[in-house]
Parts: structure tokens; C-alpha cells; sequence
């Protein structure tokens, strides 16, 4: 097997709650870090309704991963209750996942036994005198972000059954490079793996000059907006149901399974069409050729598993592309009806949808309406 590095880390650290202070760094390593605010992205809004958490947030130009968890404490001045957070900052996010269980061990060490701040100065120093390696990934995918299998569905595969064909209405408006918010209240770790998965679903293989980077920003907060203002694509979570009525802050509202949107221009891309239920019944079909039974599924199953639905997407995308970049580069510029059929999208109800793509990528082409087929009969 062959071994590639994992990201830089760059920095790991500790946040507690005080009663008096609030969320505050009680410990960070080395010097010299600015973390002005990971101290609110590591333990999330919301937190202190449940036990135990994970998040993904962007700090600047960086990436963090923590661990969350609360425990009962007979202390008076902490009220009975005593909440932490252990994480890292990274220069990408692809690897932060190998780091995460031993972040949940420290997690639960750092409420145990405070102070001892030991074992993550030397997990630190590890990771930057020796990289932990990482497998490669599978010929065909190595444009593939790298996915975490972190509970028994598989992490793309169960953003694929929670969404059902609404995984289609994501995928258009990843391609798009619109602004999605998605929101739910604590635990916000699955919330981030579906920032994740939206931000795979773009992926494509072609050596062309598109890019379908939607910049992901994973868990954000009021204290974010002023950034949020400034972007023109992002896919980001949050626990702060307040941001529902930001509505010049996104383009898109995720609350759990209901997509929605004030643009009334937008709300034909939300509604999945017949093409669209075609192929989840065709992802559905791949699924349960794969795994033709009920039985107890093998870890290496499931990365197959969850590899194939990511490479379904990326040579979806770069049949979708590589069609419309050849009717762009045509002599009429005009991406006919037959072409739009060849790529498993609807003539006429993904019309807008081929429209808009072609604008966001600076394809000059027009998208055929069907009627115009029969132009020269009237």
C-alpha cells in the first residue's frame, strides 16, 4: 500500500466554559497562534443540551476539528457541571478525521484530570517531526476528497438516504456554487459531514478549467456574518436558528430535510423532476447490486461502497461538463435537446438549471427548449 502525508497541523488547544466568562482557550500550543474566536467554533452554540459533540469549523486559512463532551462534577463554583473541548488547527480538512479519536480521548482526559496538558504537546510535535501516513486513494479518485467511515452507514452513504432524490436539488446547487446554510440544533458533527458530502458532490475529473470549489466553512456563528457578507459561495452549518432570518446572508436554508429558499428565481432548482427520481433510483440500483445481501457489512465493503457513489458524481459531472463544454466550443454554441437527454437531465425542467451553469462557468451556449426542435415545421 502506498502512504501519502497527512495536512500540517498547526496548532492544538483546549476550551472550557466558565460560569462567569463563558467559552474561553484555557490552553493552546505552541505560542504565537492567533485563535481569537476558535473558542466559540469549538464548542458550538447549543452545546450544553447534550454530552458529548464533534465539530468542524475554518479558523482564517485554516481548518479545526474538536471534541465536545460534559460531565456531572460535585463543584459548586462550576455549578455541577463541567464542559470542555480538546481540537487542532490544520492547513486542510481531508485528515482532521484521523485525529478525532484521539481528540475524544483527551476530551474526556482534560475533564478528568485538568491541567495535564502532556500528551497533546507531544501529539502535536509528532505531527510535525514525522507525518502520520494516510492510505491513497483508489486509482480513479484521487481528485476525491478523502472520506471518513465513522459509523455504520458510511458517511457519504447516509447523507445519500437522508436526502433521498433532494440529494439532486444539493447537487444542483453545489454546481452552482450557490450559498447553503445548513441548520440544526446540537450534535452538530453529522451537520458537518453533510457540508462535507455537498462539497463532494461537485467533484469532476476533467482537465479543464472549472472550478467547482464551494468553499466549505463548515460550523459558523453570529460572529461570523460579517465574512459571510463578503462571500459569493459557501456551503456552512450552525446551531443558531437566528441566521433563518438573515436571508441576504444564503442562498439556501437546509433545517434538517426541508430545503428552502426566498428566491423566487431559485425555486425551480428545489423541486426534483423526473430525471432526477431516474437516477436516485439508478444510485438506489448500484447500492443493491453491491451489496446483494442484508448481512454483516466489511469495513472495506464500505469504502467501496462509499468510493463508488462519490465516483458516480465525479463522472456524472465530467460527462455533464465535457458535453457542454463541446456545444460551447461548436460552431452554433446551441446545447441541443439530445444533449441534455445524454446527461440524464430533463429538456425542460433542468432548462434554468443548464442555463444558470453555463453563466457560472463562463460557458458561452444556449440550452435548446424542446419546442425549438420543431422550429422549422411552423
Amino acid at each position: 500500500m502506498q502512504f501519502s502525508g497527512n495536512e500540517l497541523v498547526v496548532a492544538v488547544f483546549v476550551t472550557a466554559f466558565d460560569m462567569k466568562k463563558g467559552n474561553m482557550i484555557e490552553w493552546n500550543y505552541p505560542a504565537g497562534v492567533n485563535l481569537d474566536g476558535v473558542e466559540f467554533n469549538s464548542m458550538v452554540s447549543g452545546a450544553h443540551t447534550i454530552s458529548k459533540d464533534f465539530v468542524y469549523f475554518k479558523h482564517n486559512q485554516l481548518f479545526g476539528l474538536s471534541c465536545f463532551e460534559k460531565i456531572a462534577v460535585a463543584n459548586e463554583a462550576e455549578r455541577g457541571v463541567r464542559m470542555k473541548s480538546v481540537g487542532l488547527l490544520a492547513v486542510g480538512y481531508s485528515d482532521l478525521h484521523t485525529h478525532q479519536e484521539f481528540l475524544q480521548r483527551q476530551a474526556r482526559k482534560q475533564l478528568e484530570s485538568p491541567g495535564d496538558y502532556s500528551s497533546l504537546e507531544e501529539y502535536f510535535c509528532h505531527h510535525q517531526s514525522s507525518r502520520h501516513p494516510v492510505p491513497r486513494p483508489l486509482s480513479g479518485t484521487e481528485s476525491l476528497p478523502s472520506m471518513n467511515i465513522s459509523h455504520p452507514a458510511g458517511c457519504f452513504t447516509q447523507f445519500l438516504q437522508y436526502f433521498g432524490v433532494n440529494i439532486f436539488v444539493l447537487w444542483k446547487l453545489a454546481l452552482l456554487k450557490k450559498r447553503i446554510l445548513f441548520f440544526s440544533p446540537p450534535p452538530i458533527g453529522v451537520v458537518c459531514y453533510r457540508v462535507y458530502c455537498t462539497c463532494l458532490l461537485g467533484s469532476h475529473g476533467l482537465q479543464l478549467d472549472i472550478d467547482t470549489n464551494c468553499d466549505p466553512q463548515f460550523y459558523i456563528n453570529v460572529a461570523g456574518i460579517s465574512e459571510l457578507e463578503n462571500m459569493n459561495t459557501f456551503v456552512a452549518c450552525t446551531t443558531e436558528k437566528i441566521f433563518q432570518t438573515k436571508t441576504e446572508l444564503y442562498d439556501v436554508f437546509v433545517d434538517n430535510q426541508n430545503i428552502t429558499t426566498n428566491s423566487t428565481y431559485l425555486e425551480p432548482v428545489l423541486k426534483p423532476n423526473l430525471a432526477d427520481e431516474q437516477r436516485f433510483k439508478h444510485l438506489n440500483t448500484i447500492r443493491s447490486d453491491h451489496f446483494v445481501s442484508f448481512g454483516e457489512v466489511r469495513d472495506s465493503q464500505m469504502v467501496d461502497d462509499e468510493l463508488g457513489l462519490a465516483r458516480c458524481f465525479q463522472e456524472m459531472n465530467s460527462q455533464l461538463f465535457r458535453t457542454m463544454h463541446d456545444a460551447a466550443t461548436s460552431e452554433d454554441h446551441v446545447l441541443t435537446v439530445e444533449m441534455v437527454d445524454s446527461v440524464g437531465l430533463d429538456p425542460v425542467g433542468d432548462k434554468q438549471f443548464l442555463t444558470d451553469l453555463a453563466r457560472v462557468h463562463d460557458m458561452n451556449l444556449n440550452v435548446q427548449r424542446p419546442a425549438d426542435m420543431f422550429s422549422c415545421c411552423v
